[in-house]
């Protein structure tokens, strides 16, 4: 009896498929990633000297205020009554929510304050504030 012998293909496999699919995954990481950062409203930060960036900036909710005084939730305008419930709210879906205020340079202290009431009202007390290092 004479043993069996396997043909060997020469044809490589159709990659298509696989190439398509790293396309889209691409494209998806893209489009995420550029909306992403078009969450922030653009707003003038005020400098300090002692400023420094945290080592743990997650679970942060990020609250924008204006020098016009709107208050902003990513690109979500807020009033400051809605700020209380919010984070109760994400608190309650993560116990190790903190929260980032950016305040525009011109907003006065009592505004910030207020932001800052309510937030701890929601039981966030683990705060930090944007600001820009200055170079004295």
């Amino acid at each position: 009896m004479k043993p069996m012998q396997l043909e060997q293909s020469t044809e490589l496999p159709d990659l298509t498929p696989m190439i398509d699919i790293v396309f889209l995954l691409i494209v998806f990481f893209m489009t995420v990633a550029s909306l992403q950062v078009k969450e922030l409203i653009p707003i003038t930060v005020p400098v300090a000297e002692t400023a420094s960036l945290p080592e743990d900036r997650s679970n942060r909710i990020v609250l924008t205020l204006k020098e016009d005084g709107s208050i902003f939730y990513g690109s979500q305008v807020i009033e400051i009554d809605e700020i209380t419930p919010l984070i109760f709210g994400n608190k309650q879906i993560n116990q190790d929510t903190k929260l980032y205020i950016r305040a525009d340079a011109k907003v006065s202290f009592k505004e910030v304050r207020q932001v800052f009431s309510a937030a701890a009202e929601g039981g966030v007390l683990n705060v930090i504030f944007a600001t820009y290092q200055s170079d004295k």
